[in-house]
């Protein structure tokens, strides 16, 4: 039971024993004036049932309170999940950028290479390792084709 719902509670039973105790104060008088009127009676009535309204829609907004505070708890671990989601993906897509730029980084060094080799031949066989190159790549393009 919520801390709303104790608290109408133990105040209802308050009331209510207050009311039995000016009932029967009002029943023992041998007095015939009505020493306690059923007008005042009725004032603490009234005023038990406002009490009684008041804590009800106490309750109910405590109740909406709770709920909205129960479904903020539900977008924020949304959230949550969403962002270790993002994580996780960028984690992923550094992971292939690094080994993208490992492969960028391996084929420059062997351009590298292939330039300097080119550059140490010497400039009379430079011509015959151009047209071995080419020889080779057109003949396994043909045959890919």
């Amino acid at each position: 039971m919520s801390k709303s719902g104790s608290f109408t509670l133990v105040l209802t039973v308050i009331c209510l024993s207050v009311l039995m105790s000016l009932e029967a104060d009002a029943q023992s008088t041998t007095d015939e004036t009505n020493s306690c009127s059923s007008s005042s009676l009725e004032e603490v009535a009234n005023l038990v049932r406002y009490i009684v309204s008041v804590q009800q829609e106490n309750a109910r907004e405590i109740r909406n309170i709770a709920l909205s505070q129960l479904q903020n708890a539900n977008d924020i671990k949304n959230i949550v999940a969403v962002q270790q989601e993002m994580k996780e993906q960028l984690a992923a897509n550094s992971s292939a950028l690094e080994k993208i730029a490992n492969e960028v980084k391996r084929i420059a060094g062997n351009q590298q290479e292939i330039a300097n080799l080119l550059n140490a031949v010497d400039p009379s066989k430079q011509a015959l390792v151009s047209a071995l190159v080419s020889e080779f790549h057109s003949t396994h393009i043909q045959q890919a084709a």
